[in-house]
């Protein structure tokens, strides 16, 4: 059922027509048709009784007389008084006054809007005006715009330009056809029910759902989260435009939570943008960025208002040109250099402040990267940050654990708090309990590779079974005491000699965690990309405040004068110039001292040579691992290591011999037998 003021803009619709057309042109007589047809008399109310009382809705055309009477019963009609606007009409008066439309703009958009959401007004195009060259007739070239609203046809040209405000603010799309359509998400303009907020910007765009994350749950990266803190207050304090920050990382680190976390923080509501369509399916490009662009249009004197546009990768073309986006039939543009050209304008010129999201930045081109504000890294939690999701996680979803199990599932996996948040919601619907939340976080981790092995300081763990030229110990005291924190160490030595257990020693005396970085972490086969993940790992430990190590470090600073390729000399540059400037611990560990670079030795603040063990050093690890004197025989092995206790102790507990002296030292003779080449003396050679 129409309402009065629907009634009434059919009726100035009719009159407008019927006030362009001839009697001899077709549409006129289907006009006359039109009005006569028993529904729409019943639409018209009133006016349709007064001016079809002599029209038989099946003539094919009307005479002069006819059409002239026609004509001027719809005109006193249209003269009539106006009835109070609907609710769809005042909804659009608001969106007017915050998008600074005229009024012929309202009457266009009124009409489009008017036509896709009532089947009365779709007749009324679609019967009277039905194209004859299959040319849809709400189209920017044809005449029903014109005719409907009883204005020119270059008026109607003028305000759907480009720069007008109806394209501008992407409330009316063209396409490249010249077909018009007001987006779909106006809709709610005419659907909502009364009683829902009446503000326009919360009817049209739904605000984000509260965060699952705590500000804390992003200390990893505080000095970043609070640098955006504080520039997203200074915008909306200034209003100032082009506020764009990039926000990237590994799927699942939590970037929309953060998104949502910030607005939290600083008491505004968070609008996602570009989500879905009206029927809740997957937008289009074109709809994702005419939405962004009515959010940014409405937004903008909202001094409340934050906007996300999440996974802005859709936006891009490819990985190498940008942007390719097309404004309709008149931009006669390719997908190239000037779409780039409308995205760089639609950043600098942002109303309001816009969190874009998305996994890899590297696909960004760099004119549009520095259109941004500042640029947010999220990057793997560390392992206190993940204790602190898993134990909230694992309480939301009712999975009783202990605190020391919440630390376990944290330094097991280096799972974001996305994965946490699926494996505790899984182990929920499986009446589950921890071992359960594990098992489904590993079978997640072997497709995202988040399982890592142990990181803390091995058990048994004890400096004293350390052989180097430096006293580990009293180093580790010496660091402890000074409270330095720009250090770098070289640990060089065989394998099982401690390196990597006294760094993670050393870590946990100074209280950081520890980043390690394998050799297989960092060498790629693309060029430049080495160097790229190098900088990535200073800057992750420097931003996550912890120790870095990078493991086989031979590899990444390999001896310049024997490099083959220019690729390995660039990489060792480049670590070369990250550890004169780290901040913080940084330490290498390698089997091989004498492969390095010479100019690498010298920038390490500290360099040690670890060796096999002594013999009083071996018998004290008999002790420490076994719990029994060792035998006589112990200090005849020459190339003992505290790594071939540990593995023997794992072998003679599998065999049920922990208390066999005489096999235990067998087992010891064998591991050193299997030690290629005899023990040598090792050091660092310049």
């Amino acid at each position: 059922m129409l309402t009065a003021y629907e009634r009434h803009l059919l009726a100035c619709y009719l009159a407008n027509a019927a006030s362009g057309l001839s009697h001899r042109d077709r549409e006129a007589a289907n006009l006359a048709s039109w009005v006569a047809e028993k529904d729409n008399r019943i639409a018209l109310g009133a006016c349709g009784r007064r001016v079809v009382r002599r029209w038989d809705p099946d003539w094919d055309n009307v005479s002069k007389q006819e059409f002239r009477s026609l004509r001027e019963a719809l005109q006193d009609e249209r003269s009539a008084a106006s009835p109070r606007r609907d609710r769809m009409g005042r909804r659009l008066l608001r969106l007017a006054q915050t998008t600074g439309l005229s009024r012929t703009d309202i009457a266009i958009l009124e009409l489009l809007l008017r036509y896709q959401a009532n089947p009365v007004f779709e007749s009324l195009v679609s019967d009277i005006f039905n194209s004859r060259d299959h040319r849809h007739e709400l189209n920017i070239r044809g005449r029903v715009l014109p005719l409907l609203l009883g204005i020119s046809a270059g008026t109607v040209a003028r305000r759907l330009r480009n720069d007008a405000p109806l394209i501008r603010a992407g409330l009316v799309s063209i396409d490249n056809d010249g077909d018009l359509k007001a987006i779909d998400r106006l809709n709610r303009l005419a659907l909502s029910p009364a009683e829902m907020e009446q503000d326009v910007n919360r009817l049209l765009f739904d605000a984000a759902p509260p965060s699952e994350l705590d500000w804390s749950d992003f200390d990893h990266v505080a000095g970043d989260r609070d640098h955006v803190a504080m520039l997203l207050r200074g915008a909306f304090e200034s209003g100032a435009p082009g506020v764009n920050i990039l926000l990237y990382g590994p799927p699942g680190t939590g970037k929309t939570e953060f998104c949502k976390t910030v607005a939290k923080r600083l008491g505004v509501t968070l609008y996602s943008v570009g989500e879905a369509d009206e029927d809740g399916h997957e937008p289009s490009r074109r709809e994702r960025l005419q939405e962004l662009r009515l959010a940014q249009r409405l937004l903008s004197q909202d001094r409340r208002a934050l906007i996300l546009f999440d996974e802005m990768e859709d936006l891009l073309a490819d990985g190498i040109s940008g942007f390719g986006f097309s404004r309709g039939p008149f931009a006669a543009k390719s997908q190239g250099g000037a779409s780039k050209v409308f995205m760089h304008r639609l950043l600098e010129r942002a109303p309001a402040p816009t969190l874009w999201a998305m996994n890899d930045a590297e696909c960004v081109s760099p004119a549009l990267l520095r259109r941004m504000m500042f640029a947010f890294e999220l990057r793997l939690p560390t392992s206190r940050v993940r204790a602190r999701v898993w134990t909230r996680q694992l309480e939301r979803h009712g999975i009783e654990a202990k605190p020391e199990e919440a630390r376990a599932l944290a330094a097991e996996f280096e799972a974001t708090p996305g994965v946490a948040a699926g494996a505790t919601a899984a182990a929920r619907l499986a009446g589950g309990d921890v071992e359960t939340v594990r098992r489904g976080v590993r079978s997640l981790s072997r497709v995202l590779g988040c399982e890592r092995p142990p990181q803390g300081t091995p058990e048994r763990f004890d400096p004293a079974l350390i052989r180097a030229d430096t006293d580990p110990a009293a180093l580790a005291d010496r660091l402890v005491r000074s409270g330095a924190r720009q250090f770098s160490l070289c640990l060089q030595g065989p394998p099982g000699t401690g390196k990597s257990a006294y760094v993670r020693y050393l870590a946990e005396r100074l209280g950081l965690e520890v980043l390690q970085k394998r050799t297989s972490d960092l060498l790629s086969m693309w060029v430049g990309e080495t160097e790229r993940l190098i900088a990535d790992a200073f800057a992750e430990a420097r931003d996550a405040g912890a120790f870095l190590v990078f493991d086989e470090a031979d590899s990444l600073l390999a001896d310049r004068r024997f490099a083959v390729r220019s690729w390995e000399v660039r990489q060792v540059n480049e670590m070369l110039t990250w550890m004169e400037n780290h901040p913080l611990p940084f330490a290498c560990t390698t089997n091989f001292g004498d492969h390095l670079d010479p100019a690498t030795l010298r920038r390490f603040t500290f360099k040690v040579a670890l060796d096999y063990l002594a013999p009083e050093q071996a018998e004290a690890a008999f002790r420490a691992y076994f719990d029994m004197e060792p035998p006589a025989c112990l200090r005849d092995f020459a190339a003992l290591t505290p790594g071939d206790f540990a593995v023997v102790r794992r072998k003679a507990e599998i065999m049920d011999l922990l208390g066999d002296p005489a096999a235990l030292a067998e087992m010891l003779r064998k591991e050193c037998e299997a030690k290629p080449g005899r023990p040598q003396v090792v050091g660092f050679r310049a």
